[in-house]
């Protein structure tokens, strides 16, 4: 799914454009009654993760997204998975600086079986992050 959903993305788009990770039938089913505030833990990940019941694993290797094409890894996009639910969520978090460092999260979105959107939080159309001066 999360390759899927990038190449969808980043398909007849010019580079200084934003990235929309959704294709547009799941993008619509992002509808306010189902948004919730992106909470961060101090590290950056969505508390969400860490206090929902589900109990995620990764469901397929992590995507490296780099938005305006410049070859600096600008987001990374893992697709995961709760067997016991079979809820699947797609989290997009600021590539890090450091080896297995990442940034904050700024989008996740829990899918259901039957592909509708339980919850979601931050936006879904990505452009480059700020990045400090070098």
């Amino acid at each position: 799914m999360a390759a899927g959903l990038l190449l969808l993305a980043l398909a007849g788009r010019a580079a200084a454009e934003p990235v929309t990770l959704l294709p547009p039938e799941l993008a619509a089913k992002l509808v306010p009654q189902t948004e919730r505030p992106l909470t961060l833990t101090p590290d950056g990940e969505a508390v969400r993760f860490q206090s929902g019941p589900e109990h995620w694993e990764e469901g397929a290797p992590p995507a490296i997204l780099d938005v305006d094409r410049d070859g600096t890894r600008d987001y990374i996009v893992m697709l995961l998975v709760d067997e016991t639910s079979s809820r699947r969520a797609l989290l997009v978090r600021v590539w890090g600086d450091a080896a297995d460092r990442f940034g904050p999260t700024v989008f996740y979105v829990i899918i259901d079986d039957a592909d509708d959107v339980l919850e979601w939080a931050g936006t879904v159309r990505l452009a480059a992050p700020a990045r400090p001066a070098r």
